[in-house]
């Protein structure tokens, strides 16, 4: 494979889920070369000429890359040599990227915070691996509220922050719901664990939040009711829940 072809592919990422979908479906199809398809990657999102969102968008692309490789039956032996080829890449690329100090960094470490989490759920790479990244949590800070100034503002960015988080882990069980019954106890649990950080965020910061705390207990109905209904796991079905990275987006 020659690098230059794949760094024109890369010039076609945009923040849009279509043109990462489409780069990584091409470098799915091109996996046997995963050491020049990630070192390109890697030299991309290392450049200081490089913006915070397209590092995050080439995160998504290997995100995306991992996965389709793995739900599409790739060679065994390719699989281990995509895996292997960007768990020895990530790390010092990550560092790189965290010693340049952009001044819009912080969204980088959301978004490596969210694929991380999606990988230590599916098992993509070790636990010690993903720990060593050391993916930082983006937590809402809330020094206007303690100033007095626009808490109202901060308190429903902390909820937003929140219910996004929600979303991110309810995706991940009805993921499992279709696919791996190992997955969904352990999945359901993350979900409900974070809709009751919603659950306190609202009954302790926001005032009137009557509304809300109905959307929280139907949220909880319906993830229980799910459990109780499941049935074995199928694979291939149709729908939205065969679109990992949909719920991304």
């Amino acid at each position: 494979m020659n690098r230059e072809k794949v760094f024109r592919r890369l010039d076609l990422v945009t923040s849009s889920a279509g043109s990462i979908i489409s780069v990584a479906t091409w470098c799915a199809l091109h996996a046997s070369s995963a050491e020049v398809i990630l070192g390109a990657i890697d030299e991309r999102m290392r450049h200081p000429s490089t913006s915070s969102e397209m590092r995050c968008s080439l995160l998504y692309v290997i995100h995306e890359l991992l996965l389709t490789c793995a739900a599409n039956g790739v060679h065994e032996t390719t699989r281990r040599r995509l895996l292997m080829a960007a768990s020895k890449m990530l790390p010092a690329a990550i560092q790189a990227v965290r010693l340049l100090d952009a001044p819009d960094s912080d969204e980088f470490e959301r978004v490596l915070s969210k694929v991380m989490s999606w990988w230590s759920m599916l098992n993509i790479f070790p636990r010690a691996w993903i720990e060593q990244i050391g993916a930082k949590e983006i937590k809402t800070q809330f020094n206007e509220v303690e100033a007095g100034s626009s808490s109202m503002s901060a308190q429903l960015r902390h909820v937003a922050n929140l219910i996004s988080r929600y979303n991110e882990a309810k995706s991940v069980y009805q993921h499992a719901l279709q696919t791996s019954s190992e997955a969904v106890q352990p999945a359901l649990e993350e979900a409900l664990e974070r809709l009751a950080a919603v659950r306190a965020a609202v009954d302790d910061k926001l005032e009137g939040g009557a509304s809300l705390a109905t959307w929280l207990g139907t949220e909880q109905g319906v993830l229980e009711g799910n459990a109780q209904n499941a049935g074995p796991a199928h694979k291939g079905q149709g729908g939205e829940q065969d679109d990992i990275l949909g719920s991304f987006f």
